[in-house]
């Protein structure tokens, strides 16, 4: 018994098909909603990160990045195409848009931020574990916090 040229094609192109894939889906979205700025200055950075590496402040370690507009004493940070699993957030008041937190040379944020969780230690970076969040499949997971300068 021999197989068409065109039966192995299908069969070559079902394989590679979405529909047969065990690629993780990226249907979820997480909405980061802010309150509490002291001005409309600037505008929000929003990193999420699917892991403790980098976080909070490696911008090339976060899994997604968005920057968004102040309106008033608030904002909405909105990351789409989002794969299910544990993340962690942080967001800060990025008031001159040099696109970073700035700091002080003791190392102290001249700008607002907040994790997720609206975690916020006072003498260190906020941990991965203690700020992280779950994002189900075909879901908008909605979190909200609290700028703190």
């Amino acid at each position: 018994m021999s197989i068409s040229r065109y039966t192995c094609a299908v069969l070559s192109l079902l394989a590679l098909s979405p529909l047969w894939s065990n690629a993780a889906p990226t249907d979820a979205t997480v909405r980061v909603e802010i309150s509490g700025l002291r001005n409309a200055q600037g505008d929000i950075g929003c990193l999420i990160f699917n892991s403790p590496d980098g976080y909070p402040e490696s911008h090339p370690n976060a899994y997604k990045e968005v920057h968004a507009a102040i309106d008033g004493d608030h904002a909405i940070c909105e990351f789409k195409e989002v794969t299910p699993g544990t993340y962690a957030a942080i967001v800060f008041h990025d008031e001159n848009k040099n696109g970073k937190l700035d700091k002080n040379f003791l190392g102290i944020p001249q700008e607002g931020y907040v994790a997720s969780n609206n975690v916020r230690p006072l003498m260190s970076a906020p941990k991965f574990k203690e700020a992280s969040f779950g994002v189900p499949a075909s879901t908008v997971t909605a979190i909200k916090v609290q700028l703190r300068y």
